[in-house]
């Protein structure tokens, strides 16, 4: 049946996984520039200084229950019998989040609507990558990852600006209104996918065949002889060393490793921008709002170029688009530390420099994440039959390549607003561009050329 292949299809997972994130993301940054007026307004709060102070708890305990929740959902991710139903876990928090939101007027009702968004946030993103993997395959698997994060930009772009003039001119609950309807159509969506059976991951325990049967006669009370056709021992890893092996092996896997090492500096990076660009133009040019969210614009539009980078991961390797990006965003940063007080129509030149930096991130963080698989592909490549369970490490692999992005994000701006207060933005921005050296450096060493079809053709030959 045509309706059924389609609900199963690479095409329409990539739709919904998509949709998933965009959604998430979009109601994720609804809020986050009404939270001052929400404590002043319906919490009661006068003081500046308290509003500031709940305004950055809130925003700190979506990053902390973020990234524990990957952790957690990338452990627990193979217990369900199948991703549809953690899948759908995460549209019900994502609901009751969005709800306390709306009817909130404490502030521990405002905290409690943060923590469930953070654990549908790491549902999402664990799950759905997780299930995005499953279903794409190898050969494109960088195009898919491409056009998440291309719904991920979108969220991102679209999310603050809605809320903001949402709550202008019609109030704060209509604010959530588009949310309830982006969330009936995910209901819709996340019941209609039909998900991939998944393999051992290592393929089934091999068996040594069976000798012929016959009728066996024993004399003298002695034992019959061992035909040596079973195993001694099980090959079968309990639950709990699995799980553990599985983190173990992860972590000591030197490609692995690099990968998330890279998408937890750059993260860190982008979101360092989120404390330091609006203080740094405000000071320097008196720059307003209106013009510093141009800024963010140009940062944020050329990571819809995302799915091209993930076709040049998926034809030529991850590799290409790696060391192509990280000169650009190396020279970027470089610019930027040259921006100061005495720069001429600093406006234009910083918009024009930020989008080459936008430009570096949506050329390498999605071939990034294909490196990430590939590495855990190889793992469980050279493993023992077996060793981590019928579903391997995927979900492992992904929760803790989730939970190292949600570290770059809560200490991003940590990390950037110390720095510029104790050396300037030019040492700032010096500094970035030696992060991004370093990253550079780090792939031409280990990331490998190979595209992720090319291995498994590879191994199949030998």
């Amino acid at each position: 049946m045509f309706a059924r292949s389609f609900r199963a299809s690479k095409t329409f997972t990539t739709l919904v996984v998509s949709f998933a994130i965009f959604t998430d993301i979009l109601i994720q940054n609804l809020v986050v520039p009404v939270l001052p007026y929400a404590l002043h307004t319906r919490v009661g709060l006068d003081d500046e200084d308290d509003i500031q102070r709940w305004t950055s708890i809130l925003l700190a305990a979506f990053g902390a229950v973020l990234m524990i929740g990957c952790l957690l959902f990338g452990y627990v991710a193979d217990l369900f019998p199948s991703r549809r139903i953690p899948f759908l876990l995460g549209l019900v928090l994502l609901s009751l989040s969005t709800l306390f939101f709306a009817l909130a007027t404490s502030v521990w009702a405002l905290l409690a609507a943060r923590i469930l968004q953070g654990l549908s946030t790491a549902i999402v993103h664990t799950i759905g990558y997780t299930l995005l993997t499953e279903v794409v395959g190898k050969e494109h698997l960088g195009k898919a990852m491409g056009y998440t994060s291309m719904a991920l930009s979108s969220g991102l772009l679209l999310g603050p600006v809605l809320g903001g003039v949402l709550y202008e001119y019609c109030g704060y609950f209509q604010v959530f209104l588009p949310a309830f309807g982006l969330i009936a159509i995910e209901v819709i969506l996340r019941c209609l996918v039909i998900e991939k059976e998944k393999k051992q991951a290592n393929g089934p325990i091999p068996r040594l065949p069976h000798l012929p049967s016959t009728p066996q006669t024993h004399t003298g009370g002695k034992p019959p002889l061992s035909t040596e056709t079973e195993p001694l021992l099980s090959h079968t890893p309990e639950p709990r060393a699995r799980d553990a092996s599985a983190y173990r092996a992860l972590l000591t896997s030197p490609r692995f490793v690099v990968a998330l090492t890279s998408l937890f500096v750059l993260n860190s990076i982008a979101n360092g921008f989120d404390s330091t660009l609006v203080p740094f133009v405000q000071g320097a040019f008196n720059m307003q709002s209106g013009r510093a969210a141009a800024l963010f614009l140009a940062l944020a539009i050329p990571m819809l170029l995302a799915p091209l980078s993930g076709w040049l991961a998926d034809r030529f390797g991850p590799r290409v688009p790696i060391l192509a990006g990280m000169p650009v965003a190396i020279v970027s940063f470089s610019l930027l530390s040259l921006i100061s007080e005495a720069t001429t129509t600093p406006l234009l030149k910083m918009i024009i420099i930020l989008a080459f930096v936008g430009l570096a991130f949506a050329l390498v963080m999605g071939p990034l994440g294909v490196e990430a698989i590939i590495a855990v592909h190889d793992l469980e490549e050279q493993s023992a039959p077996n060793e981590f369970g019928s579903k391997g490490t995927l979900a492992q692999a992904i929760g803790l390549q989730n939970t190292i992005i949600a570290g770059g994000g809560l200490l991003g701006p940590l990390y950037a607003g110390f720095v510029r207060v104790a050396v300037g933005w030019k040492g700032l921005e010096l500094l970035n561009a030696g992060l991004c050296g370093g990253i550079f450096v780090l792939a031409l060493l280990s990331v490998d050329a190979k595209r992720l079809d090319e291995r498994q053709d590879d191994e199949m030959a030998v």
